[in-house]
């Protein structure tokens, strides 16, 4: 089978393209050429809307776009930036979510320019040299170390060269890549955040139906909570025990005595920051939401009749006071025992805690 003329210059052509732009392309990664480098992570609720705002934005701005990766829940996209600009992409960023981090490095280009002409001014000066010798040495294995050590420093100087044409080209242009994550299937955080919390946290229930022979209208206690991911997830175990004084005459009533002392709580629970609102890392007043579920060892005062109930707690708080060491925080919750005699001892339950790094 003869080969085609016509098809073997395309493939040459193909080929001889391939060999050419793809070390053009390459170079816009070498990103020391460049004022600087900035890299931003950003979390959205809208995943849509946040990748055409930021597409608008390249295309308004007419950044040269070098890279684009997308799939279902993350858009990464690397670009070059105007220095002027700067401004105008941060305010567009902070339209689309929540930024979990913005780094960004700037590289002393000028200084390096100057360097780099120094070093290729050198070379030159070197390969003069070598090439008077290569002329006047007749000894033919000289004459090969000295061919092989021009080809090393001819090929340095066009490495130089390329650098050198870079840097200037790029003297106000700055390596951008942004990427957004869909925060509706990805978590704020792709690693769960383990902490060491211990601290103590205080109580006070109020029955919304208390009744004579099964519950007080007050109990109040205090519980271990042990915080364990920043997120945050924690245990708690503790007690909650009848705020009303009651005489031993009470205590022998018939029906003063059937009546709930305590509750002997264990729990485990999650909190939830809000996306508008901090996202919990600010120092004071984090809004958040949560959920706890658990049992309670339920006492009478007769201690006759210990039974167990399985309960659930929904809340809504506030962190008054949040640092790298401690964490302070109160908070409303409605307290549902999940047992027949839930109507009479359900009720609001308000909370304050205190826990510190350990």
């Amino acid at each position: 089978m003869k080969n085609n003329p016509f098809t073997l210059k395309i493939f040459l052509l193909i080929l001889i393209s391939t060999l050419v732009l793809n070390p053009v392309k390459a170079q816009y990664y070498e990103q020391d050429v460049y004022s600087a480098t900035k890299y931003v992570t950003i979390y959205t609720s809208d995943f849509v809307i946040g990748k055409k705002i930021l597409n608008n934005f390249l295309l308004v701005k007419k950044c040269d776009v070098l890279n684009q990766e997308i799939n279902t829940r993350t858009f990464e996209v690397s670009f070059q930036l105007n220095e002027n600009l700067l401004s105008s992409l941060d305010s567009t960023l902070g339209l689309i979510g929540y930024i979990t981090s913005s780094t960004q490095n700037n590289n002393n280009n000028k200084l390096k320019v100057k360097k780099l002409e120094a070093e290729l001014e050198d070379n030159l000066f070197k390969l003069e040299k070598l090439r008077n010798k290569y002329k006047l040495d007749s000894n033919a294995n000289s004459r090969k170390n000295l061919e092989f050590t021009m080809e090393n420093l001819e090929e340095n100087n066009r490495r130089i060269s390329r650098n050198l044409t870079q840097m200037k080209e790029n003297y106000q242009t700055i390596f951008t890549k942004v990427t957004i994550n869909d925060e509706l299937s990805t978590p704020t955080n792709s690693k769960i955040a383990f902490a060491k919390m211990p601290g103590v946290t205080y109580n006070h229930l109020f029955v919304e139906n208390p009744k004579a022979g099964i519950s007080e209208n007050n109990y109040t206690g205090y519980s271990m909570k042990y915080i364990f991911t920043k997120g945050k997830s924690y245990f708690q175990i503790g007690v909650m025990k009848n705020a009303n004084e009651m005489s031993k005459l009470q205590i022998y009533d018939s029906l003063k005595a059937n009546t709930i002392n305590e509750f002997f709580t264990f729990e485990f629970g999650q909190d939830f920051y809000t996306r508008y609102f901090g996202r919990g890392n600010r120092k004071f007043f984090n809004l958040y939401s949560g959920y706890s579920i658990g049992g309670a060892i339920i006492n009478r005062w007769n201690d006759q009749n210990t039974r167990f109930a399985a309960f659930t707690n929904l809340s809504m708080g506030v962190e008054i006071l949040k640092t790298k060491h401690i964490l302070i925080d109160t908070k409303g919750s409605y307290f549902l025992p999940l047992a027949d005699l839930n109507r009479n001892t359900r009720g609001i339950m308000l909370s304050a805690s205190f826990n510190f790094v350990f």
